[in-house]
């Protein structure tokens, strides 16, 4: 087939489009520069008793930083102007041609060049083949039409490299294309790749909550950047960036979507670990100088679980009803304010608060007292009025709660204690957290008893996630009486490795907000801690029909070799795991290699891939001390990474990080070292962990060992 004429014609509207991305760049530098100038001039000549300046300023201020955001994306452009095409027929009208690309690209103020991939006519492209299909217009009925050719290009700047028609080429041959590539290229690839089954999530309404299963590899996290995306451009009415909150299991995997992100026009989200979330939700209770954050351990585990939270759950309520009388209140003789008052009271604001709750009641007290005095000045003259108000005010309890929740939450484990003492005979074969026995549970406890009591006074205690966790449950459910706005849509990348503690108190203390949670079983590394299934989470989050679970089983990471290598690692637990089909993309074989000298021999293995062109490669260790030790010792031989783990950023060169670290990230290659059974014995937990470091890699795996590796290897 002689493709040179349409070629020709490609090559020319690129050149076209290209140059009105240029005309658009010199014209936002041109408006930038004059904005600039009368920022400062206003600045200047800026009074606080001049209104008109400040609303002038305040504008100018604005339609600059639009200007600069439209300067970025043009810019943007420039790099690939659009990555896909599209030609429908709609009705009667002719065949019209869209581009796609990652942002939308204006020809003055009306012609469209390029359509935003977030448009709704573009996911005809990712969504359809060719013949009849439909799509959803904005507030419209869908609108069917006759997808006539869809094709999608490789472009570099103002070069084409080539395209590819989806008649021609299958659509995982294109895409086996792009992976074949190093990390930062195929980054740069994601928005043209994305497949139907992760376009059918990141287009999802915003207003319905989502879980998905997603296999290593499949995108997750890519799927939820660019659905945080999606909403922004689609739904801008209802949603701003401040809006959402991404919660990531560790800094380096936040950082790098930070980086990411901007890529995506997504400029001022939160992001945070789910500690950082837990101490935001404390506001005023927060005290860095007597909460020091420390990992969970293994040998409380019980904490993480559904049946920790309904033990706290059950405090709190045991807690109100102490506090809370519910005996009649008389004024002389006549009910004043009676028992099923409270009780009724009590049951319609289930989300108040105690302390809430006890100023509620002592309102209306002294409401219905005011109204039996009211008009009575006889029987009620104005001493004797003043009087009963004091007398009557307060009777719930004082206006503030005075007491910290770090005391609060001691008292509750000392509760906890004594109820598992007196349950024990129950608690061995029935009750919430009876799959742990007393002993462990009661164990837990003292762990955690010595851990928050400071050593020495004016030391902090050491608190771990799900200590937090019931800290900001225990402010919202006693303390709050003024609540404060948090996020309208949260998403939480890893999700697997928090336990239903963490998300029973988000959903009591963050009512209302919207969900999108991602995460694979599979590689839950938390040992007992997070989630082994979805059930229990479906069950909490899954309420409205609407609410959907998805799964994404197709991993598009790894080679055939290191996928098949990775799930015979897998093979050796005794869980269940959910299929994995990868993309079929042949490589090297996974080196597992005895050698005398492993560092050595690692000094070896990493020059020879950054020679071949991997760009990003992670050396992968068991835990921090083994990473830093290691990292020591490359560092006198070799270029590497920032080896502090607070630090380091993902991006090009060589990291060294401990296996929890690498999660939710991928590098071109991965070098997993010297892991011995001690490291990782044959257990479940550990064949979590080590099928997370394997499934790191795109295109490389190499494992190296001194003496003896770890049977899930072996």
């Amino acid at each position: 087939m002689n493709r040179q004429p349409d070629w020709m014609q490609e090559e020319q509207h690129l050149k076209e489009c290209v140059g009105v991305i240029k005309k658009n760049i010199d014209a936002y530098v041109q408006e930038i520069r004059i904005m600039d100038a009368d920022i400062k001039d206003m600045y200047e000549r800026y009074r606080d008793d001049d209104p008109e300046i400040f609303t002038e300023l305040s504008n100018t201020i604005t339609m600059n930083e639009g200007m600069k955001t439209a300067l970025a994306k043009n810019e943007r452009a420039l790099k690939k102007a659009y990555f896909g095409r599209i030609d429908v027929k709609d009705g009667d009208r002719d065949v019209e041609t869209f581009y796609i690309g990652k942002g939308g690209v204006m020809n003055g103020t009306t012609e469209i060049l390029v359509v935003d991939w977030r448009a709704p006519i573009a996911n005809v492209y990712y969504e359809n083949g060719l013949g009849e299909c439909s799509y959803q217009a904005p507030e419209q009925q869908r609108i069917t039409i006759d997808l006539r050719r869809k094709r999608t290009y490789e472009i570099d700047g103002e070069k084409l490299l080539d395209y590819f028609d989806s008649e021609v080429v299958a659509n995982d041959e294109l895409l086996t294309k792009y992976l074949a590539k190093n990390k930062e290229a195929v980054l740069g690839e994601i928005i043209a790749t994305i497949q139907k089954e992760q376009n059918d999530i990141i287009r999802k309404t915003p207003y319905r909550n989502m879980i998905v299963q997603g296999v290593a590899g499949s995108g997750k996290t890519t799927v939820a950047m660019h659905r945080i995306s999606f909403i922004l451009y689609n739904y801008v009415k209802d949603f701003r960036p401040e809006d959402f909150y991404i919660i990531g299991s560790n800094r380096i995997l936040l950082n790098y979507i930070t980086g990411v992100l901007p890529e995506l026009d997504v400029h001022g989200v939160k992001q945070m670990t789910m500690e950082q979330l837990f101490i935001r939700l404390l506001y005023e209770e927060w005290n860095e100088k007597k909460i020091r954050v420390v990992p969970c351990k293994t040998e409380t585990v019980c904490k993480g679980t559904q049946g920790w939270f309904e033990k706290l759950r059950e405090y709190c309520n045991r807690l109100e009803d102490s506090l809370i009388s519910e005996e009649t209140i008389y004024l002389e003789d006549e009910v004043l304010f009676s028992a099923e008052q409270i009780q009724n009271y009590r049951r319609a604001n289930p989300t108040v608060s105690l302390q809430g709750k006890i100023d509620g009641l002592n309102e209306r007290v002294l409401i219905k007292l005011k109204n039996e005095m009211t008009g009575r000045e006889l029987a009620y003259p104005a001493e004797e009025r003043k009087r009963l108000m004091k007398e009557y005010t307060g009777r719930f309890g004082a206006k503030k709660w005075k007491r910290p929740m770090t005391e609060l939450y001691a008292e509750f484990l000392q509760w906890l204690s004594e109820d598992c003492e007196r349950e024990a005979g129950r608690l061995e074969t029935e009750g919430t957290l009876a799959q742990f026995g007393s002993e462990r549970v009661q164990n837990a406890i003292r762990m955690t008893q010595e851990a928050i009591t400071p050593a020495k006074k004016n030391q902090p205690g050491n608190y771990d996630v799900y200590d937090l966790a019931a800290l900001a449950y225990l402010y919202k459910r006693i303390k709050e009486t003024d609540p404060i706005r948090e996020a309208h849509h949260i998403v939480i990348d890893e999700a697997q490795d928090f336990g239903m503690m963490a998300y029973q108190v988000l959903h009591y203390c963050i009512p209302g907000c919207g969900w999108t949670i991602m995460g694979d079983v599979s590689q839950n590394i938390h040992f007992g801690f997070g989630l082994n299934d979805w059930e229990e989470l479906k069950t909490l989050v899954l309420k409205d029909e609407k609410d959907t679970f998805g799964v994404l089983s197709k991993s598009y990471r790894n080679t055939v070799e290191i996928s098949e290598f990775a799930q015979q690692i897998l093979r050796h637990g005794s869980f269940s795991s959910y299929p994995i089909e990868p993309i079929i993309r042949h490589g090297n074989p996974v080196c597992v290699e005895r050698c005398a000298a492993v560092l050595e021999r690692a000094v070896e293995k990493l020059t020879q891939w950054q020679q071949e062109g991997h760009e990003t490669i992670a050396v992968v260790l068991r835990n921090e001390a083994e990473a830093a030790m290691v990292a020591a010792e490359l560092k006198k031989r070799i270029e590497i990474g920032e080896s502090d783990l607070e630090k380091a950023e993902f991006g090009k060169g060589i990291l060294v990080l401990p296996v929890e670290y690498t999660k939710g990230l991928e590098f071109d290659a991965v070098l997993i070292y010297e892991p011995t059974p001690e490291d990782y014995p044959e257990d479940d937990g550990h064949a979590k962990l080590l099928y997370v470091a394997a499934t790191r890699a795109l295109h490389e795996l190499a494992v190296l060992y001194t003496d003896e590796v770890t049977k899930l290897i072996g």
